[in-house]
């Protein structure tokens, strides 16, 4: 047995290799190299003395808070930044908009930076419940995370009894097959991008040989496929987690194409689902969004489509 493999691996990037180790993955690289930039400059403060309270961890989650845009498209138009108001509907403004943020890494849960989808969802709901409100922004500016924190999302957005616009900014992998349960997708400006519409599973292999020499398991006979991906990948076999991988794929796609109406014929459109990123003229034509403009043009959106529902 060697001494690495007696050792656990000391890690500095710990919520890096929480993420990685969540499974399924509906994740853009570039994305992930951000977070992990962030995090590793986030440590190097620390490391050479930085409070912790300095760090601005506090205002970055204060950052994706919703707020309301009150008498929208007049010229008293006003936003109101009080998250808690979503929630009291007598002192919501009748036809008022509310803007909810879709940023960051998506997980499940809340994270030491950034909410997880659980508060996102929470607060789609409060404007759903909230009769005053008319329609609902997402704004978006994310990568993508967890597989199931897209499945939470698209499932809460399917509750919506008025319309969920989103405008987007950067709308990757998870955070696209968010965007694309809207009703209708905006993006910010022709540099906006869309897309990287597939499954991934990073395994950390240190870690894996690390497991495989200092833990022995033991399972019921009659689960023989419980943690089946594990017990193939410490046998050096990757085909449980590819033919899951695979099969979130094609979960996926067949949700993008139920929801939006890519065009072109077959070839294309599988060029469309092929894990690319598309700038958003580009992503408009494929049938990836729909427009492109600023917040007035969202809003704009908004209160025409709360005239249909």
């Amino acid at each position: 047995m060697s001494e690495a493999a007696n050792t656990l691996p000391t890690y500095e990037n710990r919520g890096v290799e929480r993420l990685l180790s969540m499974g399924n993955l509906f994740i853009d690289f570039n994305f992930g190299i951000t977070q992990l930039n962030q995090y590793l400059a986030d440590l190097s403060e620390l490391k050479s003395g930085v409070p912790y309270a300095s760090l601005g961890i506090s205002e970055r989650r204060q950052s994706t808070n919703p707020y309301l845009i009150s008498s929208p498209g007049t010229a008293k138009q006003d936003t109101i930044s009080d998250p808690y108001i979503l929630r009291n509907q007598s002192l919501t403004a009748p036809g008022s908009i509310a803007v909810v943020k879709l940023e960051g890494v998506m997980t499940a849960q809340d994270g030491i930076s950034n909410y997880g989808i659980g508060r996102t969802i929470t607060t789609l709901r409060s404007a759903f419940n909230n009769r005053n409100i008319s329609s609902v922004i997402m704004e978006t500016n994310s990568g993508g995370g967890q597989a199931t924190a897209m499945f939470m999302i698209t499932s809460a957005l399917s509750e919506r009894n008025k319309p969920v616009v989103t405008f987007g900014h950067y709308a990757a992998s998870a955070a696209y097959g968010a965007a694309s349960a809207t009703d209708e997708i905006v993006a910010s400006g022709k540099n906006a991008d869309f897309g990287s519409i597939g499954a991934m599973w990073s395994i950390d292999m240190e870690f894996l040989a690390w497991y495989k020499e200092t833990f022995q398991d033991f399972y019921g006979k009659d689960a023989p496929r419980k943690n089946e991906e594990l017990r193939g990948a410490l046998e050096n076999n990757f085909k449980p987690i590819q033919d899951s991988v695979d099969q979130l794929t094609v979960d996926f796609h067949n949700m993008v194409k139920a929801n939006r109406p890519l065009t072109g014929q077959e070839a294309y459109q599988k060029t469309t689902l092929s894990g690319a990123m598309f700038s958003a003229e580009e992503a408009k034509r494929r049938g990836l969004i729909d427009g492109i403009g600023n917040m007035d043009y969202a809003i704009k959106r908004a209160l025409a489509w709360a005239d249909k529902y």
